[in-house]
C-alpha cells in the first residue's frame, strides 16, 4: 500500500511511459481530488468519465453515416481532450462499469483510441476503483482490461490528509519520477530478460481464479509495460519501484523478480562495452550473462548508430571467449536484427560465422 507521494511518483512514471494507471483505495480516500490536483499542477485538462453512466458507444464510438461511409463518432469528452492536445482522462469508479462498457474501454486505455478519434500521446489515462471488499454492487474487472493497467493501491496518511485539507487538495506531493536515457532503459531491459530467461514460466502467469484476473499479473504485455516504467524511477526509490512492479506483474512474481534483480547487481551496459574484458565476470551463471548481453544489445538498438552497434560486439566476443558461446550467439542473433543501415560486422566477430550466415550477414564481416 503506497502513501500519496509514492502513488504520485508511480502515476507520473506511468504517464511518462504511456502506461495507464488504476488508482485503488477505499471510498472517500481522495482519488478524484488527487487526479484533479495533478492535472491542475500540470496546467492541463482533466476529463472525468464514469463508466457506470455510459454506454459502450461512449468509448467505442457511435456509428454515424457520412457521405463516404460510416464513421465511429467520438463523444464530447474525447473531443475536448483532443482539442486541448492531451491532459488527464480519469475513468472513475471503474469496477461499476458493466462488462460491455469495460470491453469498449480496451482501446481507450492502452491505445488512446476513442471510436475513430486518436487521442494525443500526451493524454494520461488514470482509472479509479475501490478494493473488491468495498465495491458492493459492482462488477469484477475483466481480465483483458485489468491487464492493461498498473494497479496502484494507496492510502493517505493522517498528515497527508491534513495537508490536503489545508490546501484544498490543490497541491499534491511532488513526483520523484525522473527522465530516462538509453543506458537506464537498457539496464532495465537486461534485468527483465535475464529474469524471464531463467524463469520462463513467469512470462505468462494467467491466474486461475476470476478474483485474481481482476488484479495485477504477469503477461508479455505487463512485462513490456514494466520495462517502460522502471527507467523513470530512481534506483534508490524502493517504495515506488515496489509499487510499480507489484502493480504490473503482481506481488508473487514481483517479489521474486526484485530479489533476482537485487542479487544480480548488473553492471551498466556502457561500462561493459567500454571494458568488455574486466567489467563483468563472463563465467557467471548463464542467466546473468544473458541479462548483461541483453542490456548491451538494448543499448545499441536504442542508440541506433553504426558506432554503437559495432561497439556492442565487444562484450559478445568476450563472453564467447570466456566459455559462454551459446549465450553470446543468442545475443548476437538479437544484435544482428538491430543492425543499422550500412553497418558492417567487426572482423573479430568471425567466430559467430554460423549465426551470421543464418542472419544473412555472411560476407559482410570487415
Amino acid at each position: 500500500m503506497a502513501d500519496v507521494a509514492t502513488a504520485v511518483t508511480v502515476l507520473d512514471a506511468n504517464g511518462r511511459a504511456g502506461v495507464p494507471s488504476l488508482l485503488i483505495s477505499g471510498p472517500g480516500m481522495g482519488k478524484s481530488s488527487l487526479v484533479r490536483g495533478l492535472a491542475a499542477s500540470d496546467g492541463v485538462l482533466c476529463e472525468t468519465v464514469l463508466g457506470s453512466l455510459r454506454e459502450p458507444a461512449d468509448f467505442a464510438g457511435l456509428p454515424v453515416v457520412r457521405e463516404h461511409g460510416v464513421r465511429l463518432e467520438a463523444p464530447d469528452w474525447a473531443k475536448r481532450i483532443h482539442a486541448a492536445g492531451g491532459g488527464y482522462l480519469f475513468l472513475d469508479e471503474l469496477t461499476t462499469s458493466p462488462p460491455a462498457v469495460q470491453a469498449a474501454m480496451l482501446a481507450v486505455a492502452l491505445d488512446l483510441k476513442v471510436g475513430d478519434l486518436q487521442l494525443p500521446n500526451r493524454t494520461r489515462v488514470i482509472a479509479g476503483a475501490n478494493p473488491p471488499d468495498c465495491a458492493a454492487g459492482g462488477y469484477e474487472l475483466e481480465a483483458p482490461l485489468a491487464n492493461r493497467f498498473c494497479h496502484v493501491e494507496f492510502t493517505p496518511s493522517v498528515d497527508e490528509w491534513l495537508d490536503g485539507m489545508a490546501t484544498g487538495w490543490a497541491s499534491p506531493p511532488a513526483s520523484r519520477a525522473v527522465a530516462t536515457d538509453e543506458q537506464r532503459v537498457a539496464l532495465v531491459r537486461g534485468s527483465i530478460t535475464g529474469y524471464v530467461q531463467r524463469n520462463p514460466e513467469a512470462l505468462d502467469g494467467f491466474p486461475s481464479s476470476a478474483a485474481q484476473t481482476g488484479g495485477a499479473w504477469p503477461s508479455r504485455r505487463t512485462w513490456a509495460m514494466l520495462a517502460a516504467v522502471l527507467p523513470h524511477l530512481r534506483d534508490d526509490d524502493n517504495a515506488a519501484i515496489n509499487a510499480a512492479v507489484f502493480g504490473l506483474i503482481g506481488e508473487g512474481t514481483g517479489v521474486e523478480f526484485l530479489q533476482w534483480r537485487r542479487n544480480a547487481d548488473l553492471p551498466d551496459p556502457v561500462a561493459v562495452i567500454e571494458n568488455p574484458e574486466t567489467a563483468f565476470d563472463w563465467q557467471s551463471r548463464p542467466d546473468l550473462v544473458w541479462a548483461v548481453l541483453s542490456g548491451v544489445t538494448a543499448w545499441a538498438a536504442g542508440r541506433g548508430t553504426v558506432e554503437a552497434w559495432r561497439s556492442a560486439w565487444g562484450p559478445l566476443i568476450a563472453a564467447a571467449e570466456a566459455g559462454a558461446p551459446d549465450v553470446a550467439g543468442a545475443a548476437a542473433r538479437t544484435l544482428a536484427k538491430a543492425r543499422p543501415a550500412k553497418a558492417v560486422v567487426p572482423a573479430a566477430a568471425k567466430r559467430f560465422s554460423p549465426m551470421l550466415v543464418a542472419a544473412g550477414l555472411v560476407g559482410e564481416v570487415a
